[in-house]
């Protein structure tokens, strides 16, 4: 399996993590998917069950958390009414929590996956904004741009170093026609080899003044200290001969 289809797998898991749905088996497998991938558990969802779990306390059926609906509604259709309870004879009653709870790790899973709906922008965005909310030592970094159809290039990245996640926030630069040609990022670490690390293929859509771009980092990077942006052949380089340089974000 790539290693998008492994964090993919580890998503889904880590959705039934919070819902404590993972069976002996299910769970030594997302340990084994958390080291392998260097990645923790999505605290996001774990605030979103905290949340669940609060209004459970309350008397009367809780009403859905506030903010959930406005975050939901990029990416799935609400029922109009949450299912309250199972057929009688089951003697178990499921409070409206639960669906919510799985309708929020779903919200998760969306995001993870960049939206598969096709709101990636959306969901993109979404992620970086609950990593600038629960991670604490992020590196920020502005974006400059180069010269000539560059020049106006601009931005920022956040990266994590334990979560090795990151996003770039970027404006000014010309979309592209992914035929022709597409963007690249580079992350320079000069602790972990003289070459910098590829930082995933990406595009600029047109008519979007500022899109959100999940850095797809193919090694794990520890102590950053240049992010680069180049332009390449379709499909990108292993590695570049930086021709076209769009923009720089350094230490």
């Amino acid at each position: 399996m790539s290693r998008e289809e492994l964090l993919l797998r580890f998503e889904e898991l880590d959705a039934g993590r919070v819902l404590g749905d993972l069976d002996a088996e299910e769970s030594a497998e997302w340990s084994e998917l958390s080291g392998q991938l260097g990645v923790s558990g999505d605290s996001s969802l774990e605030l979103l069950a905290a949340e669940f779990e609060a209004a459970l306390s309350r008397e009367s059926a809780p009403a859905m958390p506030p903010g959930l609906a406005d975050r939901l509604s990029p990416v799935v259709e609400m029922p109009a009414k949450p299912v309250t309870a199972l057929p009688e004879k089951s003697k178990v009653v499921i409070g409206p929590w639960l669906g919510w709870a799985a309708a929020a790790c779903l919200l998760g899973l969306l995001v993870f996956r960049g939206g598969e709906s096709g709101n990636a922008v959306v969901t993109a965005d979404a992620r970086r904004d609950a990593l600038l909310q629960q991670e604490a030592g992020l590196k920020s970094l502005p974006f400059a741009g180069t010269t000539g159809d560059f020049a106006k290039a601009g931005g920022e990245v956040v990266w994590s170093d334990g979560k090795q996640e990151g996003y770039m926030t970027l404006s000014g630069i010309p979309a592209n026609d992914p035929g022709q040609y597409q963007y690249q990022l580079w992350i320079v670490d000069p602790n972990r080899d003289t070459l910098p690390v590829d930082g995933g293929v990406f595009d600029i859509p047109a008519g979007q003044d500022k899109v959100v771009i999940p850095i797809d980092s193919k090694l794990a990077v520890l102590k950053p200290a240049a992010f680069v942006i180049t332009r390449e052949k379709p499909g990108g380089v292993v590695k570049s001969a930086q021709e076209v340089v769009v923009a720089i974000a350094k230490l």
